[in-house]
């Protein structure tokens, strides 16, 4: 068979996977798409506007970790409420409250009442993230899952492609053709992008759920149930939070990198962000093919390790054509694994674990927003950028081997495909 020939054949069956996904997958996908329109918007203009508004990088840093507090706290008590009412009510009620906080983070004029809706926004970002992982698994199979899983970071990404280069248009649009000053076109676009968050109510409303929680996925939250799962956990998290570590010293503040090291306005680094958001889709949708080849561990390790050259020339390289193709490429790489993570570790525990893992993954994760994007903010402004970029490679690099060293016998090759080892445990475990 010709190389043309497997690539036909590849593509045809990566179709006719996607095509089995489930209306209620579909549905799920759509309101995350609108949700990550709003994101998209507070990622690209937010540290922006307060910048423009006079605070320093010290402050926005504080109100980027707020968002990352919110969805820390929340965490692991919005697991133990979705393990005991449905999902549907809570999606919507906490889309609902999303866009208020949003509103008010962007027009307040105090401190604290920005900080505090944004604490709150992020918040209510939790509910979706932390239903996301047991919704899929108990709305597909094994076949499609991995598909579902990128497909659903793809939508985020797209959502970021459309929203990065639509809100940096739009902020061109207020303040050049609509005479507002800046700071005023900044917040106008902000809105903009908060009205997203209000048609994510029509797909939600939509789904099928059961209004209880059915028993199975139930899970008694006690030590004689969660201690022998206590190890597996740690390896799983582990990792996480520490490339979290990395990614919020720098990630929240590229931005601000093209900004200041290159002079670019906010509609161009709209254009640079809908580009890399563009390469980390083709890079996450790629994602299942290279698991079919070498597995969910070893496309995590080798991609985030891939990334850490391109992370380099990003902190010592001062030429823009050179740094955004680093940009675009490390994007690619970095993201490709992270669908695949969130699914590898569904996999390994009970189904009445999963809600309570993935609220856990969300817990390491913006937990580590929480405390780098407050320290990511201070060295930038003492010390810039190129010392940030050097502490996340460090951390990158890390992760992956501690990733490869706890899991790297989970997986072997079958006739029917690579498949986790039944019976397996954790290095360390008896």
């Amino acid at each position: 068979m010709g190389i043309f020939d497997r690539v036909k054949g590849g593509t045809v069956h990566y179709i006719r996977d996607l095509r089995r996904l489930t209306p209620n997958a579909r549905r799920y996908l759509m309101g995350a798409f609108f949700l990550g329109m709003t994101s998209a918007a507070f990622s690209l203009l937010l540290n922006l506007y307060l910048k423009q508004r006079g605070f320093e990088e010290g402050f926005i840093g504080s109100v980027l970790s707020a968002g990352g507090i919110g969805m820390t706290v929340v965490a692991i008590p919005g697991a133990i409420l979705l393990a005991r009412i449905s999902l549907k009510p809570v999606l919507l009620i906490s889309s609902i409250f999303y866009v208020i906080c949003g509103l008010t983070a962007v027009y307040s004029d105090s401190k604290t009442m920005i900080w505090g809706a944004y604490f709150m926004a992020g918040a209510m970002t939790t509910f979706p993230r932390i239903g996301a992982g047991p919704f899929f698994m108990r709305n597909s199979s094994a076949t499609e899952r991995p598909y579902l899983f990128s497909l659903s970071f793809g939508i985020g990404v797209v959502a970021g492609v459309v929203g990065s280069i639509v809100f940096g248009e739009l902020v061109k649009y207020f303040s050049v053709t609509g005479g507002y000053d800046l700071i005023w076109a900044y917040r106008l676009s902000l809105t903009v992008g908060i009205l997203f968050s209000i048609a994510s109510l029509i797909p939600f409303s939509l789904l099928s759920v059961p209004n209880e929680v059915p028993s199975e996925d139930k899970l008694d939250f006690n030590r004689r149930t969660l201690a022998p799962m206590s190890g597996l956990y740690l390896r799983l998290l582990l990792p996480s939070f520490i490339v979290g570590i990395g990614a919020g010293i720098i990630i929240p503040f590229l931005n601000l990198f093209f900004n200041e090291r290159f002079g670019r306005s906010a509609d161009q680094i709209g254009i640079y962000f809908g580009l890399v958001n563009l390469t980390m889709f083709i890079g996450v949708m790629a994602g299942p093919v290279l698991v079919r080849k070498i597995g969910m561990v070893r496309t995590m390790v080798f991609t985030e390790l891939a990334s850490i050259p391109f992370m380099l020339v990003l902190a010592y390289c001062y030429s823009l054509p050179l740094v955004f193709a680093a940009f675009l490429i490390r994007g690619a790489l970095m993201n490709m694994g992270s669908p695949i993570g969130n699914n590898f570790a569904m996999e390994m525990v009970p189904k009445a674990h999963q809600g309570l893992l993935n609220a856990l993954l969300t817990f390491s994760w913006t937990s580590s927003w929480m405390i780098s994007t407050q320290v990511g903010g201070i060295v930038i402004q003492y010390y810039g950028f190129t010392l940030s970029l050097v502490i996340a490679v460090v951390l990158y690099v890390f992760s992956a081997l501690l990733y490869y060293y706890y899991f790297h016998q989970v997986e072997r090759r079958t006739p029917e495909g690579i498949i986790i080892q039944p019976g397996y445990r954790p290095v360390g475990e008896s």
